[in-house]
């Protein structure tokens, strides 16, 4: 039940990848250990099964009872990567909401991802996909703590691993031709990298602007953010939704015109480490949704010690210029020396290039002063 993608990609369902996993089982599977039991302060397991996140073939990601699935609006560009997101809080508590980030959430509070890439990107619903990682962050005493398992090929389990994974992806890409890609599973302290803001982790995504947008549950369309209230994941929601903060879908045109629409992807995939206290603070960009000062935001803001990072470009928006603009220059490069993000990316997310191409080259009046 991994959660529908965006319009930009759609969703290759694990289906048959389950059924093909049950038809080969030689034994019973036993049930995996209800995932409420002693989440907040039990050691890690190895093995991500003995959480008891998922029933039955953990490759078809159902998740067990108190397991909630959730989405974000403008999700971050992980070279091709689609996301399963899962939310496990413990029995009988729930987050309180702040006006859009800093929840408090529960101690034991457990945050999912999984990582899995479509097989033939060319009808990513007519295909399969593989599995890659699943990264947990945990609510402890200390803050929070991050776990990664990574997924043996035959989808039937994955192995908590500490020092990351290269692994290399054979699918048939978008022309119908046979393709490897390399694709880098983190180390558990590279995690700090985006999720640490003042030497503190938190939770992407987790936020109402990104959480309050309409998704389908049993067959219906309700808003997410109402939904989790119902569950008892959020304990103070007493306000209707459409009055709260919302990112729209960077890639879906009828979400928002193009200039909110680029401001949420840049707060998605730039926001968590470009803002007072990221790791990009000291760079004066601030690409967070709710910075609204040009200046800030890129606009005729010459480089803070960018040195080849600048590609000889002199700010890093010039309106109407994307071509003379360090984030376009930036954005397209694969040199771990300049690319952005830094990291983990491998690949540049042509989408999002497009998106804010097209942003800036619409931006009046042309130049900088």
């Amino acid at each position: 039940m991994i959660p529908p993608r965006s319009p930009r990609r759609t969703l290759a369902l694990l289906i048959s990848l389950a059924a093909a996993i049950c038809a080969c089982a030689e034994e019973p599977v036993e049930p995996a250990p209800s995932p409420l039991a002693s989440a907040a302060d039990r050691e890690a397991p190895q093995e991500l099964s003995a959480w008891g996140f998922f029933e039955g073939p953990m490759a078809a990601q159902r998740p067990a009872a108190g397991v909630l699935p959730y989405q974000v609006a403008a999700p971050l560009w992980a070279d091709h990567a689609e996301k399963g997101r899962f939310l496990l809080l413990p029995p009988g508590q729930g987050a309180i909401m702040g006006e859009d980030e800093g929840w408090v959430w529960p101690l034991g509070t457990i945050f999912i991802k999984t990582f899995f890439f479509d097989l033939d990107r060319r009808d990513a619903q007519q295909g399969e996909a593989r599995i890659v990682e699943t990264r947990l962050l945990r609510v402890e005493e200390e803050g929070l703590k991050s776990y990664i398992y990574v997924w043996d090929e035959a989808q039937l389990e994955a192995t908590l691993k500490k020092t990351g994974e290269r692994v290399q992806i054979a699918h048939v890409d978008e022309d119908g031709q046979a393709a490897e890609q390399l694709y880098l599973v983190p180390n558990t302290e590279e995690c700090n990298n985006c999720h640490e803001i003042d030497d503190e982790l938190f939770a992407l995504g987790l936020t109402v602007s990104q959480l309050n947008r309409p998704v389908e549950r049993e067959g219906q369309q309700v808003n997410q953010l109402q939904w989790l209230a119902d569950q008892g994941a959020i304990t103070n929601l007493d306000t209707s939704p459409e009055q709260l903060v919302a990112l729209p879908d960077p890639f879906d045109p009828a979400s928002g015109d193009l200039d909110s629409r680029a401001r949420a992807y840049l707060h998605g995939n730039c926001g968590h480490c470009h803002r007072e206290g990221g790791g990009g603070g000291r760079s004066g960009l601030r690409l967070v949704w709710s910075e609204d000062r040009d200046r800030r935001v890129g606009v005729c803001k010459g480089p803070v010690a960018a040195g080849s990072g600048s590609g000889g470009r002199t700010a890093d928006i010039v309106p109407g210029r994307p071509d003379q603009s360090i984030f376009i220059f930036r954005m397209g490069s694969t040199d771990p020396e300049i690319k952005m993000p830094e990291l983990p990316n491998l690949l540049p997310d042509d989408a999002g290039i497009a998106l804010i191409t097209e942003w800036i080259s619409k931006m009046q009046p042309e130049g900088c002063p």
